[in-house]
């Protein structure tokens, strides 16, 4: 006689084999991970950098305030140029209608951008066009600096950190680099 199904499931099963020792260490992550990294730990940062201490920030082309987790990290000059992907004066937060449906409003971000500082705009477009490689070991350090800066200024804000220590994140950040000094 055949058991049923739920019996079946109840019944222990056979423990799985123990991992050898290459597959228990974990693989390094590709140059295509890392830039996604890279790019999650920037966005957060860059949103929570210009949020006030209730997490609302103002996008930067259309001035509407919304929470951080409802706003995108736009880019004046756009993400294909390396040389300014992670540049902070190239990131400001912008709204989903702005950055997506809009396409950036980027005469508007360059207006805006000029209104804090004149040229900026030109600076960067110049800069944008500069060849640029990251090696993998860089975009390392950037996921790890920027995780470490969004983690601590989530912790001064109402900035949604999903269960990470920000203590933590400072303090293997900055072993890191006194490993590096």
């Amino acid at each position: 006689m055949r058991d049923s199904k739920a019996a079946r499931r109840l019944q222990p099963t056979a423990k799985p084999k123990p991992k050898s020792k290459a597959q228990a260490t974990p693989r390094k992550k590709t140059h295509a991970q890392l830039k996604k990294k890279v790019d999650e730990w920037f966005s957060k940062y860059i949103r929570a950098k210009y949020a006030d201490a209730d997490g609302i920030v103002r996008c930067f082309t259309c001035e509407r305030p919304d929470h951080v987790s409802r706003m995108q990290a736009g880019h004046f000059a756009s993400r294909r140029h390396m040389a300014t992907r992670w540049d902070e004066d190239n990131v400001r937060p912008q709204c989903v209608s702005c950055n997506i449906y809009r396409h950036g409003e980027q005469w508007v971000f360059g207006r805006n951008l000029d209104g804090e500082q004149p040229g900026r705009a030109e600076a960067i477009m110049r800069r944008a066009n500069e060849p640029r490689k990251f090696t993998v070991a860089e975009l390392n350090e950037l996921a790890i600096h920027y995780r470490g800066q969004y983690l601590w200024l989530a912790s001064n804000k109402r900035v949604i950190t999903r269960g990470l220590d920000p203590g933590a994140a400072i303090e293997e950040r900055e072993a890191r680099f006194t490993d590096l000094l």
